[in-house]
């Protein structure tokens, strides 16, 4: 039988991004981090997102009026948010709580909430990406939310204005300046915001596995096994034990397993509503086309990221469907047309599909802070398409609740379910 590592202060549980973001940030404060996953790191859902900073997506996913919706995301399995009616069942509880979230004063609240998350997170990634050696992979340019003509622009000129409220820079941007910015668009994609703050990497799995290479050289350690179950003893959490039966004991542990989190939650009867958002990529190495900054599709709801050397990713739309059920990869295919539309012939030599689950919680708020069944337990998942973003401030945010530093506010903790 292999022996078991020696005992860690801190186990981290999933090597997405955010776990390993959040490991990351706990071994640069001197806490000795033991990383654990039974895949390597970044391999899963971090390895295909669009690999934006999405700092202006302040606004929850469910918003006043989307009952009315949910008819539609049954009706049509194309469309930007779809819903499985084989899913359906299962779904139904997170539904729920998904409507609840989306009367007026709970979106304001949850606004502002998301607004002070995203407001910090440059400042959080800046410090990390320039320790860990990948400035020049980080592109902070901007980012252009395009719109075919100025009535589609002006319907969502509340929803603008809402989030400049709450801190986000933009402005609109007149077809002349968009040609300017991006002569690739063409018309009538030349109506659309300039979003000041926003920024992308070139390559989210490069730029994921760059920040465990880091952990790794500060003295942090991972461990590629799978983790059956969480070690508790008289209401607290001592460790975990691995599916071979090792028993690996910590001081604190973390969940960040993404959509599979909630498996570690049942075993405490920590309530803790996670679905599959799952999304979508098309990635064209070759597109041949050069872009300058990343675009949002604000009509159709997916984004068309710049890979090096004239690539595009096309990624974006929401499926609401079990985590285990077949991918649908026709919702991958339909972004190319879309694209065309935007950006005339690419290149489809060596493009593949992708499909991740995403791990959404029915608010849009992720979930950051202490079990309140066990305690030295700590979960952060729950990010939904925001992963990427916010895993440099989730690990900051743990660094600073373990060390004393900074409680983490409590509307962010599992307890609210």
């Amino acid at each position: 039988m292999m022996s078991a590592p020696r005992a860690a202060e801190v186990i981290v549980v999933g090597a997405g991004v955010v776990g390993i973001a959040t490991a990351l940030q706990l071994r640069l404060a001197g806490m000795d981090v033991l990383l654990l996953d039974r895949d390597p790191p970044a391999a899963a859902t971090s390895s295909g997102n669009a690999g934006a900073f999405a700092v202006s997506e302040v606004l929850p996913l469910a918003g006043p009026g989307i009952l009315r919706q949910v008819p539609g995301w049954l009706l049509d399995p194309l469309g930007p948010l779809a819903l499985r009616w084989s899913s359906l069942p299962g779904l139904l509880p997170w539904l729920t709580r998904f409507v609840l979230a989306s009367r007026p004063a709970r979106v304001t609240a949850l606004s502002t909430q998301l607004a002070q998350l995203l407001g910090r997170v440059n400042a959080d990634y800046a410090p990390l990406i320039a320790h860990c050696g990948l400035t020049d992979s980080w592109r902070r340019h901007g980012a252009l939310a395009l719109y075919p003509d100025a009535a589609a622009l002006a319907a969502d000129m509340a929803d603008w204005q809402r989030r400049a409220a709450l801190g986000v820079r933009w402005q609109p941007c007149a077809a002349a300046e968009v040609a300017a910015l991006e002569p690739a668009l063409l018309a009538p994609w030349q109506q659309g915001v300039r979003i000041a703050d926003w920024s992308h990497v070139d390559d989210p799995y490069l730029f994921s596995l760059g920040l465990f290479q880091q952990f790794v050289r500060e003295g942090g350690r991972f461990l590629q096994q799978p983790v059956a179950s969480l070690l508790q003893q008289n209401g607290r959490a001592q460790g975990v034990c691995l599916d071979d039966g090792r028993r690996l004991p910590a001081a604190e542990v973390v969940i960040a397993s993404g959509v599979w989190s909630d498996r570690f939650a049942r075993q405490c009867r920590q309530p803790l509503p996670l679905a599959a958002e799952r999304g979508y990529h098309l990635n064209l190495p070759h597109a041949g086309v050069a872009l300058h900054h990343f675009l949002l599709n604000a009509r159709d709801s997916f984004v068309i990221l710049p890979l090096p050397d004239g690539g595009v990713r096309l990624a974006g739309t929401v499926e609401l469907a079990h985590r285990d059920a077949a991918p649908d990869y026709r919702r991958s295919h339909l972004l190319l047309d879309k694209a065309r539309a935007m950006l005339g012939e690419l290149c489809t030599d060596g493009m593949t599909a992708w499909m991740g689950s995403r791990p959404s919680v029915p608010d849009s708020l992720p979930v950051i802070g202490p079990s309140s069944r066990l305690s030295h337990l700590y979960f952060a998942c729950g990010h939904g398409h925001l992963g990427l973003t916010l895993a440099a401030t989730t690990g900051a945010m743990l660094r600073d609740h373990l060390s004393g530093a900074a409680a983490i506010p409590e509307a962010c903790w599992p307890g609210r379910f």
